[in-house]
């Protein structure tokens, strides 16, 4: 019986450290997939999240079409592992609290503010083979600045 009982831990220990190692990988792939799709490295201590899809990145930076660049923060990422799949959309949802971003370009202008501490920003959007992202939404926060991106139903 003791036996017994010791293989099933062992094959239950084994399969979650699997999963959790495949999980890591795919987060992996998910990353460079959200690098080649933004256009621009994305750059920080890359954490998956062990047993579910997603991953945080210590002290990030990311540039985005010359629009906005984080300098500095903690950004994490989910993402639905289907999206993965050759062919369908790559759909990302991403966060951060406490981030210094730069706004460059049209952005800057149409909200005079050049750099700002974000208290928390988020957005939902996928990437398609070809185009621009989809945006269903892109929310921030900050004592000088609240914006709120809501993709229209229809």
């Amino acid at each position: 019986m003791k036996l017994f009982r010791s293989r099933s831990v062992s094959l239950f220990l084994g399969g979650a450290v699997l999963i959790a190692l495949l999980n890591c990988g795919v987060s992996l792939v998910a990353l460079k997939r959200l690098e080649k799709k933004a256009g621009a490295p994305i750059r920080g201590t890359f954490l998956p999240q062990p047993f579910f899809p997603g991953f945080t990145l210590k002290n990030s930076r990311l540039n985005w079409q010359d629009r906005f660049e984080v300098l500095s923060g903690n950004i994490h990422a989910s993402y639905d592992p289907f999206s993965l799949l050759p062919g369908r959309k790559f759909r990302v949802r991403i966060g951060g609290r406490d981030l210094t971003v730069r706004f460059s370009g049209d952005l800057a202008e149409s909200q005079g503010i050049s750099e700002v501490r974000v208290d928390r920003a988020e957005a939902d959007f996928a990437f398609f083979k070809k185009g621009d992202p989809e945006i269903y939404f892109f929310d921030v926060e900050s004592p000088q600045l609240h914006f709120h991106v809501v993709k229209e139903e229809g």
